[in-house]
């Protein structure tokens, strides 16, 4: 058996290569699970915020800027959830208001909640698949979301160094 390492002798005892640092060169952990930690209501937007503006790892920001637009929109549906149904309760309470416009008024706080709950739900499911997608070096866009930190950094000095 030959000694020389050049020897293409495939029983050498030469170290093999593993490719975990290589691999993580490319692509890292928190790139990964940027998804997962995002989907935590509120804190998702806050970390994702945090992880897009101060990482220097491409992956990582491509990831983080991903799971902000998706948080983003989440939160937000949250929120018009929130203030029209409470806000037209107290519209509601304070002013009698006739039976038809009150209906007219209740449809679009009726499709904004049911909107929300909607979003709620493919905020467990597009969080895991963009994570499985980033497990593979894929930075997977979630569908129908606009690009909204592309944009604010585009305009201020949101994602700058």
């Amino acid at each position: 058996m030959s000694t020389n390492p050049s020897s293409t002798d495939s029983s050498s005892t030469a170290p093999s290569r593993q490719p975990g640092p290589e691999l993580l060169a490319e692509r890292s952990i928190l790139g990964i699970f940027v998804h997962l930690v995002g989907a935590i209501p509120l804190w998702g937007i806050l970390l994702s915020g945090l992880l897009y503006r101060f990482s220097s790892h491409e992956f990582t920001r491509a990831n983080a800027r991903i799971a902000l637009n998706w948080q983003t929109l989440v939160t937000s549906a949250w929120i018009v959830a929130f203030v029209g149904l409470f806000g037209l309760s107290e519209l509601t309470d304070q002013v009698a208001l006739p039976g038809a416009l009150e209906t007219v008024l209740s449809l679009p706080v009726l499709a904004a909640v049911i909107a929300t709950f909607v979003l709620t739900w493919l905020n467990i499911l597009f969080p895991v698949v963009g994570m499985g997608k980033a497990v593979f070096g894929d930075a997977w866009e979630y569908p129908m979301v606009p690009d909204l930190v592309r944009l604010v950094s585009a305009r201020t000095r949101f994602g700058s160094e």
